[in-house]
C-alpha cells in the first residue's frame, strides 16, 4: 500500500486545508494526475499523484483545519504487477485526529472523471445527486439538474442582487465560483453567467478575471452574529512571504551582481521573427530573458539547485520559477517545467498559461515544490534595476528590470540602444562572486545571438 501524504509546496508552507477530493475510493490514478486541491497561505493548488495505482481509502475528508506537511491523506494501491516506486521524499506522517472521509453514496455508481470535473466546477455534491442514467450512474444532466436547483431564487445564501437587475430577480451562483470571485476581486453583478439556466460557474468568474483589473469592492458587510470572518488571503499571503524572507535573510549569506545587457541585436531579431505573426503568435522580450538564463545556467549549474541538510544539492532539470504578481496584492513563483528544453513558442504558452493560472487560483503542486531558480521581471512596474532576495531553499535569483534606452559604443561610436539592467543573488554557501560573474557574462553572450535561443 503506498501512503499519499500532503506534499510540501514550498520552503514557507508547513500547513494547509483539505478543500477537496477529486477522486473517490475504487479510482485508478496516474503519476501526475490531479487528485486534490489544498488551500496555502499562498493560493489554492491543485495536488498531483506521484504513484500508479487504485484509490483505496480517503483518509481525510475536506475540512477547515490546517493540516501539518506529511498527514497522511489518502491510501493508494498498486495496480497488478506494478512495482512500487517512493513518493518524493516527505516528512513523517503526522497523526492529527482523523476524520473519516465522506463515503460514496451507495445508491449510484461512481461517476467518470469528466462528471466529477463538471460537478467540481459547478459547486455539486454528487452525494446528493440523483441519477438517472443506466446502472443508477450519474449523467451530465443530472448534476446540471442539480446545479440549477442548488440556488432557487430568492435564496439569500445561494444568490445576490444581480446589478441593474429588475427587483425581484437574482444572479445564481455556484458556491466554487462564490469564493474565487471572492478570491479574485470580481464583482458577480457584473459576471455573465454560461451555466444551466444562466448559472455563474467558476469558469465564468476566471473570464471575467481576465478581461480586466477588478471593480472596487463595496464596504464590507457586518458579518452575522456568531460567523466567524473569512481570513484575509492577502494577509496570510504577507506573513507568509515574510516569513521566507526573513529566513533567507537570516540564513542565506548573500551576494549580488549587477551589469547591464545591450539587447539591440536580440530585439532587432524578435521584431523580424514576430513581424508577420498574429498577436496572440507573437514572443514577448521577457521570453527571451527567461530562455536566455536557462541556457546560461546549462554553463553554471552550480547555481541551479538546493540548499538542503546543510550542502548543496544540484538539480538536473532547470525549472524556473517565475515571480507573478496577484490582482489583489502578493506575488507567487511557479515554475517553468524543464525551460532549457523549450522552444520560444512553448516557452510563451507555457508562461501566459502559468501566469492566467496563478491569476486564477488555479496552481499544480509541482510548480509551486520544484523551482530550481527563480528569475523575477519588474520591467513593467518601471524599476530600472531589481535586487531580489533569494527564496530557500533555492541558492540563486535573477533579476531583471524594464528596457531602457541608452548611450553605448559600437565600433568607437556611441549610438543608442536598448538595454536592460540584469542583476543576481548568490547565495556564498554554494557559489560567490567569479561564479556569478560567470552566469552574467553568459547571459550577454547569449542574447548577442538571439538565433541560439
Amino acid at each position: 500500500m503506498i501512503d499519499f501524504l500532503l506534499p510540501s509546496l514550498g520552503a514557507d508552507m508547513d500547513r494547509a486545508k483539505l478543500v477537496l477530493w477529486l477522486v473517490a475510493p475504487g479510482d485508478e490514478v496516474h503519476k501526475g494526475q490531479i487528485i486534490a486541491e489544498v488551500e496555502t497561505d499562498k493560493a489554492t493548488l491543485e495536488v498531483e499523484c506521484w504513484n500508479e495505482g487504485v484509490i483505496d481509502e480517503l483518509v481525510l475528508a475536506p475540512g477547515p483545519e490546517r493540516l501539518p506537511v506529511g498527514t497522511l491523506l489518502a491510501r493508494i494501491r498498486p495496480l497488478n504487477g506494478a512495482v512500487v516506486t517512493p513518493a518524493k521524499p516527505e516528512p513523517e506522517p503526522a497523526r492529527p485526529e482523523v476524520r473519516p472521509a465522506v463515503p460514496p453514496a451507495p445508491e449510484h455508481r461512481e461517476p467518470a472523471p469528466p462528471i466529477r470535473h463538471l460537478a467540481h466546477q459547478l459547486g455539486v455534491d454528487l452525494a446528493r445527486v440523483t441519477a438517472t442514467g443506466e446502472d443508477g450512474l450519474i449523467t451530465r444532466e443530472d448534476v446540471q439538474r442539480a446545479a440549477a436547483d442548488m440556488a432557487p431564487a430568492g435564496a439569500a445564501s445561494a444568490a445576490r442582487p444581480r446589478a441593474g437587475a429588475p427587483a425581484g430577480r437574482e444572479k445564481r451562483v455556484s458556491p466554487r465560483a462564490r469564493a474565487l470571485a471572492d478570491g479574485l476581486g470580481v464583482d458577480l453583478g457584473s459576471v455573465v453567467g454560461t451555466g444551466p439556466d444562466g448559472l455563474v460557474v467558476a469558469r465564468d468568474v476566471e473570464v471575467a478575471a481576465e478581461a480586466g483589473p477588478p471593480v472596487s469592492e463595496a464596504p464590507s458587510a457586518i458579518p452575522a452574529p456568531g460567523v466567524e470572518e473569512p481570513e484575509d488571503k492577502h494577509e496570510a499571503m504577507r506573513r507568509a512571504i515574510a516569513r521566507s524572507m526573513s529566513r533567507s535573510k537570516r540564513e542565506i549569506p548573500h551576494y549580488y551582481l549587477a551589469t547591464h545587457v545591450d539587447l539591440f541585436r536580440a530585439m532587432t531579431w524578435l521584431d523580424e521573427r514576430n513581424e508577420d505573426r498574429p498577436i496572440t503568435g507573437r514572443v514577448l522580450p521577457a521570453v527571451l530573458l527567461l530562455k536566455a538564463t536557462a541556457l546560461a545556467l546549462r554553463e553554471t549549474p552550480d547555481l541551479n539547485g538546493h540548499y538542503l541538510d546543510d550542502r548543496f544539492q544540484p538539480s538536473g532539470a532547470i525549472h524556473l520559477g517565475v515571480a507573478v504578481s496577484l490582482r489583489e496584492g502578493g506575488l507567487v513563483a511557479p515554475a517553468i517545467h524543464d525551460a532549457d528544453q523549450l522552444d520560444l513558442d512553448e516557452m510563451m504558452a507555457q508562461l501566459r498559461d502559468l501566469v492566467n493560472r496563478a491569476r486564477s487560483w488555479r496552481l499544480r503542486s509541482s510548480e509551486m515544490s520544484d523551482p530550481t531558480i527563480t528569475v523575477t521581471n519588474l520591467g513593467d512596474r518601471g524599476v530600472e534595476t531589481a535586487f531580489p532576495v533569494i527564496i530557500p531553499p533555492q541558492v540563486a535569483i535573477v533579476g531583471f528590470g524594464k528596457v531602457v534606452d541608452m548611450a553605448v559604443v559600437v565600433d568607437g561610436q556611441a549610438v543608442v540602444h536598448p538595454v536592460v539592467h540584469a542583476t543576481l543573488a548568490g547565495d556564498h554557501r554554494v557559489t560567490d562572486g567569479h561564479r556569478g560573474g560567470l552566469f552574467l557574462d553568459a547571459l550577454d553572450r547569449l542574447l548577442q545571438e538571439p538565433d541560439s535561443l
